[in-house]
């Protein structure tokens, strides 16, 4: 389960960091607003709740006692793809630059929470 919760927080990081770069690309470059872009976008956030039950099942399991931060960067990056999925109609008009923002963000939070351990 160690193993499945490293593997899953390098593709969170790789994963929105990519799709973070490629929206804010997309604002600027029209063709690159593709399909594939959301479709990469939502992988790499939906990876946040395999990452969180992976991580809950280890703590549980071990009987470990989790590092405050590490639980708070975690939760932060699940908020956070939760706060820009609320708010992409509203910014339908920068729905790039918000989606290039928070997967960077993320992306941050993830080597911050891989860091902590």
């Amino acid at each position: 389960m160690r193993d499945l919760h490293q593997t899953l927080a390098w593709a969170i990081v790789l994963g929105n960091g990519l799709a973070g770069g490629w929206a804010l690309a997309a604002h600027r470059v029209a063709r690159l607003r593709h399909r594939a872009l959301w479709a990469v976008t939502g992988l790499a956030q939906v990876l946040l709740l395999a990452q969180a039950w992976a991580g809950a099942a280890i703590a549980v399991d071990e009987g470990i006692d989790v590092d405050a931060f590490h639980l708070f960067y975690g939760a932060a990056a699940l908020l956070s793809a939760g706060v820009a999925w609320g708010y992409r109609r509203q910014l339908a008009d920068r729905v790039h630059l918000l989606y290039g923002g928070v997967g960077l963000w993320i992306m941050g939070l993830g080597i911050r929470a891989m860091v902590l351990g």
